[in-house]
């Protein structure tokens, strides 16, 4: 053991005593004392007593940053939404024009009424009209619509049509017009067959034009 430590031990413990004799004797080093203690201990406790306060601020403030970061991508989409209803408003009557111009199932009728629209603009009388088989509901076993692979797209079929009508010869213009008129039409009619002939009637010689086409239309699922 070190022969010194006593000769320390004297030396700090007349110090200590001699800061405490002053301590004792002089009141204002005590006061000072006791508020520099009284800061410490004030200190301490107030570290270990704000840090979870000065944590749930730290959490708290990250809350607010990450819902401030949502609410922006909200009203980013609110904005995009509202983008989008106003192009739908604006081409809305677009949109009914397709639904018109592509029937949703199998509609014959309608074509129908379509040639027979142009039968009465051109003056030129429909002599026989024939629609080919086509799917009301369920899935359509129609090969008309195969792709490069093989199968057929998914809701979707043709129908198949044909239908005669004539004019006299010296009036062949309008079953050109008729032709470039039904070509017109707001369904995507396509012509994959013309037929022409002539017969000598008593009123004089008259074409006769023959047509075969076919039109697609959607198959919703019911």
């Amino acid at each position: 053991m070190n022969p010194g430590w006593r000769s320390n031990y004297l030396r700090y413990k007349s110090y200590f005593l001699n800061v405490i004799g002053r301590y004792r004797e002089r009141a204002d080093i005590r006061v000072y004392l006791e508020i520099l203690l009284s800061l410490f201990t004030v200190s301490i406790f107030s570290i270990f007593a704000l840090r979870p306060t000065l944590l749930t601020i730290a959490e708290l403030i990250k809350e607010i940053e990450a819902r401030k970061e949502t609410l922006a991508k909200m009203e980013a989409k609110i904005e995009n939404l509202a983008q989008a209803q106003s192009l739908l408003d604006r081409e809305r009557p677009r949109v009914a024009l397709l639904k018109t111009a592509v029937q949703e199932k199998y509609e014959p009728v309608i074509l129908a009424r379509q040639i027979e629209g142009l039968s009465l603009k051109h003056q030129s009388p429909i002599l026989g009209l024939s629609a080919g088989k086509g799917v009301i509901s369920g899935n359509g076993t129609s090969t008309s619509n195969q792709t490069e692979n093989g199968e057929a797209p998914a809701a979707s079929e043709n129908l198949e049509f044909s239908f005669e009508t004539s004019a006299s010869i010296d009036q062949y213009t309008l079953l050109s017009n008729f032709l470039i008129d039904l070509e017109k039409l707001l369904m995507p009619v396509e012509i994959i067959g013309i037929r022409m002939n002539t017969q000598e009637k008593t009123e004089g010689k008259s074409i006769f034009l023959s047509i075969d086409g076919t039109l697609p239309y959607s198959m919703k699922e019911q």
